[in-house]
């Protein structure tokens, strides 16, 4: 069995535990010198929940095309990006489309031998039970290790 990962996917949103999570990951990424895809899921309609979209770090601005789902998504990975240039670190931005921990589970499922690095927004017991959180259902499912930050 091969044990080698080959980067290090951060998944990126406006909770604050992101945020953490966003450090987490960029620590283990230049300790471990595997390159980090910031990931940020925009909320879209079910038809357009295969959407992946690989943004070159110039065109970041673009991405939005007068949409208020990928207007937040260009946001967060600007702010991202700046928290990561301080690193030595390859980054690559990703906007997916759908459900977030769907969108999530079929893009790790792309990847190759990745470590998912996901924030915890600290709902409460009943809310979680409830409704389900991104990070359990990505910890359930997804078939490479996650770092779970809270």
């Amino acid at each position: 069995m091969d044990f080698r990962h080959t980067s290090i996917v951060i998944a990126i949103d406006d909770a604050g535990s992101a945020g953490r999570a966003l450090d987490r990951g960029l620590e283990l990424a230049e300790a471990l010198r595997l390159p980090v895809r910031l990931v940020h899921v925009a909320r879209t309609a079910p038809n357009h929940s295969a959407e992946v979209r690989r943004i070159d770090i110039n065109d970041i601005g673009q991405v939005a095309g007068g949409q208020p789902e990928y207007e937040l998504a260009a946001e967060l990975l600007k702010r991202a990006l700046a928290r990561g240039g301080e690193r030595a670190v390859e980054i690559e931005p990703v906007v997916l489309g759908g459900d977030p921990a769907d969108a999530m589970l079929r893009y790790l499922d792309d990847c190759d031998r990745p470590i998912l690095v996901v924030g915890r927004r600290g709902q409460g017991q009943l809310a979680q039970l409830l409704l389900g959180s991104v990070s359990d259902k990505l910890v359930r499912h997804a078939k490479c290790p996650v770092m779970v930050i809270s």
